[in-house]
């Protein structure tokens, strides 16, 4: 007799799920990675932008403990930001920390630190 039996068959079938499950899983796992990696990079550009803006003196950021809070769309999507001073050991310059994230009040996606002069 030639042929597979129906054991034979089921098993096969039973290892091809289990490879298939892997291969969704890992796929889904990659869409996922690259979707965090989309958004991370447009939240840098955001923060990169705010930064820029407060650098060459378009955005005043206030002294603490006061903070500026605004949103920002790019690429279709709305974007919230933070920007707040810290102290320095020179009195003359301020450090300046820009929080971007994807809704206002959620966690930082990513945070930028830049120095600026400060204006007597």
């Amino acid at each position: 007799m030639r042929g597979l039996t129906l054991i034979e068959v089921l098993i096969a079938l039973a290892v091809i799920a289990i490879a298939f499950t892997a291969i969704i899983k890992a796929t889904s796992q990659n869409i996922r990675s690259a979707t965090y990696l989309q958004e991370k990079t447009v939240a840098t550009w955001v923060g990169s932008q705010v930064m820029n803006e407060v650098q060459v003196g378009l955005l005043i950021v206030p002294e603490a403990p006061g903070k500026l809070e605004q949103e920002t769309t790019m690429l279709n999507q709305t974007w919230s930001w933070r920007a707040y001073q810290l102290p320095t050991p020179n009195k003359r310059i301020r450090e300046v920390q820009v929080d971007v994230s994807r809704r206002k009040g959620s966690a930082a996606m990513t945070s930028l630190v830049g120095y600026v002069r400060k204006d007597s």
